[in-house]
């Protein structure tokens, strides 16, 4: 099942789920590409055509996103007038924290793309599929690589290595040089964190001319996680949906995109609700 967010179609499904569907995709004779959809993407495809019909006609499409899993509720009520929507969004937001098994009715489980490329490594293993990290600052990749072989001993890791640091000025010549590149190291995997949305534009234009690559996502800034360079948030803050909170405690300059992750978010999902009833 997938759930209208936005006009994003979100598939339901849990983080063992999504695993044994990345199973079935990479064997089969097509390739794929894999959205972490979390709440910018959302507000970034709302109301661009392209973007939004890049993101539903991916294979798999996750709830990368506490704000997903609220969303996903609060649209699902009968909203029966302004006041007793507002109610609702109150009564929503509470049970993020004090009963999340009700938000999550809807979209089962929150599943970070740094989570999920650690557990698609850990099957890479069990499967004998080897990955590729592209993107990044300089030296990002390679240290993302050298953690997760620390991490992930029998992981095979073809190959490593940062991207343009801006696309739109990329040329022809310079994305070649990384598709020529992939193609030589043979993964199967490949993971670019180019940062959204140009990462899944850039699957999208060149992942038919990597020849071996079976499975491609974008993972934003999770190789900065795995690489050292960012700290992410204690478990505890996650497991309450306070992930944005600390990461604007470590970077108060990401406050704009916090606001747009929360406030325009929520503001836009109760607009939404009212066109969709």
């Amino acid at each position: 099942m997938r759930v209208d967010l936005l006009g994003i179609k979100v598939d339901a499904l849990t983080m063992d789920q999504v695993l044994d569907q990345i199973v079935f995709l990479i064997n089969s004779d097509k390739k794929h590409q894999i959205i972490t959809a979390n709440a910018e993407i959302v507000l970034a495809s709302f109301g661009n055509t392209r973007y939004q019909n890049l993101i539903n006609q991916s294979s798999l499409v996750v709830a990368d996103g506490i704000g997903l899993l609220w969303a996903a509720k609060f649209l699902s009520l009968q909203p029966n007038g302004y006041f007793y929507s507002l109610i609702q969004l109150l009564l929503t937001g509470l049970s993020l924290i004090f009963f999340p098994k009700y938000c999550r009715e809807i979209l089962p489980e929150r599943i970070a793309g740094v989570d999920l490329l650690l557990k698609i490594s850990e099957r890479a293993i069990q499967k004998n599929w080897s990955v590729y990290l592209l993107g990044g600052q300089e030296e990002i990749a390679g240290n993302a690589a050298t953690n997760l072989k620390k991490q992930y001993l029998d992981l095979k890791i073809a190959g490593a290595q940062s991207g343009p640091f801006n696309l739109n000025q990329s040329n022809a010549e310079e994305i070649a040089d990384l598709v020529n590149n992939i193609n030589q190291a043979r993964p199967d995997v490949l993971f670019v964190a180019f940062g959204a949305p140009q990462q899944d534009y850039w699957i999208q234009q060149n992942l038919p001319k990597l020849n071996t690559v079976k499975l491609a996502m974008g993972v934003g800034g999770a190789l900065d996680f795995i690489a050292g360079k960012t700290k992410r948030a204690p478990q505890v803050y996650r497991d309450l949906g306070l992930e944005w909170l600390f990461r604007f405690w470590q970077e108060p300059w990401r406050a704009s995109r916090i606001f747009n992750a929360t406030v325009k978010f929520i503001y836009y999902i109760v607009k939404y609700k009212q066109l969709i009833k």
